[in-house]
C-alpha cells in the first residue's frame, strides 16, 4: 500500500519539469499551424465548441493519468524507472522529428488528417487528431504517469492537476486562436517549431538518465 501520509514529494524543479515537459509535447508553434488547417473551414462557433472538447479532452486524459496510473503500473508489474526510460524514448521520438523537419512535417501530417474527415462530422475531428495525437499522445501520458508515481503525497497530486488545468487553458486558447496566430506568425512557426524540438530533446534525455538511473539501483 501507498503511504499517502508520509510518502515522498516533489520539490519546485519537478513542478517545472512537469509543466514544461507537457508545454514542449503540446508544442504550441507546431500545434498552431496544424489546428489552422483543420478548424479554418468551421464556422466560429464550432471553433469555439472544438477548442473547449480538445481542452476537456485533454483534462480527463491527465487527470486520469495521474490519480490512477500509478496503481495501472503496480497491477502490471511496471516499475517506475522502467516508465521514466519509456517515457523518455517516447519524447525522444517525438522531438528528433521536430527538431529536425520544424513544420514541414507537421504541415503534410494534418493536412491528410484533415481530407480524411468530412466538415460535417468536425466531433470525430476533435478526438482524431485534434485531441489523439496532437493534444495528447503517448509520450504525454507517459510524462504524467511517471512523475504522479513518484510522489504519494496529495499536496503533490494536487499541483499536478493544477498544472494540467493551465496547460488545458493553453491549449484551449491555442486551438480557439489558431487561425490568426498562424497569419501573424508566418514563417516564424518553422523556426519556433524547432526550437521546440531541441528542448523536448534535452528533457528527453534528462528523463532518460533519471530513469536508467533507477533500473541500476533496482537491479543493479
Amino acid at each position: 500500500m501507498v503511504d499517502v501520509l508520509n510518502g515522498p514529494m516533489l520539490d519546485t524543479g519537478e513542478y517545472l519539469l512537469f509543466f514544461i515537459t507537457l508545454l514542449t509535447l503540446f508544442s504550441p508553434p507546431a500545434a498552431i499551424a496544424a489546428f489552422a488547417s483543420l478548424t479554418e473551414r468551421f464556422a466560429a462557433d464550432i471553433q469555439k465548441k472544438v477548442a473547449k472538447r480538445v481542452a476537456r479532452n485533454y483534462i480527463i486524459v491527465m487527470v486520469i493519468s495521474i490519480t490512477i496510473g500509478e496503481y495501472i503500473l503496480l497491477a502490471l508489474g511496471i516499475t517506475t524507472p522502467a516508465l521514466m526510460v519509456t517515457g523518455g524514448l517516447a519524447v525522444f521520438i517525438a522531438g528528433i522529428p521536430m527538431m529536425t523537419y520544424g513544420q514541414k512535417l507537421a504541415t503534410v501530417a494534418k493536412e491528410d488528417d484533415y481530407q480524411a474527415v468530412p466538415r460535417s462530422e468536425w466531433e470525430q475531428v476533435v478526438a482524431v487528431p485534434m485531441t489523439f495525437p496532437m493534444a495528447v499522445g503517448g509520450a504525454t501520458i507517459a510524462i504524467a504517469v511517471s512523475t504522479a508515481s513518484m510522489t504519494s503525497a496529495p499536496i503533490d497530486y494536487g499541483i499536478l492537476l493544477l498544472i494540467t488545468l493551465l496547460m488545458a487553458a493553453i491549449v484551449y486558447g491555442i486551438t480557439l486562436a489558431a487561425g490568426n496566430l498562424a497569419q501573424k506568425l508566418g514563417g516564424s512557426i518553422d523556426v519556433l517549431t524547432r526550437v521546440s524540438g531541441i528542448i523536448i530533446v534535452a528533457i528527453s534525455i534528462q528523463i532518460l538518465a533519471r530513469g536508467i538511473s533507477g533500473l541500476i539501483e533496482i537491479y543493479g
